[in-house]
């Protein structure tokens, strides 16, 4: 995490990830499978949502097959016969103190 040059001090990439974490688990279809409204309202809010220079995410609908699950629903299907969870139906968040500074 660190041995590379970052400069965020240990506690605050563990409350980063912890931070993530929730936004990911529980993931009932199995991580990284998207729900297809879920895509459809992505798209959606991307295409119609201005800036304040009026300009948005996306300037078109994107193309046929941009989207797809097959990818996730292999893996996460593969990883479950080898015994994985890939819900993460029991995640809870731990406790992350932040030290002054960051470390």
């Amino acid at each position: 995490m660190t041995a590379n040059g970052s400069k965020l001090g240990a506690s605050h990439q563990l409350w980063m990830m912890n931070e993530v974490n929730k936004l990911i688990w529980p993931s009932p279809a199995g991580v990284g499978v998207m729900n297809p409204e879920a895509w459809t309202r992505t798209v959606d809010i991307s295409l119609g949502t201005k800036n304040l220079e009026g300009s948005t995410v996306l300037t078109a609908a994107p193309a046929e097959g941009a989207w797809t699950d097959q990818y996730a629903v292999a893996a996460n299907e593969a990883l479950t016969a080898e015994g994985l969870n890939t819900t993460g139906d029991a995640f809870a968040p731990i406790s992350v103190t932040l030290n002054e500074g960051g470390n």
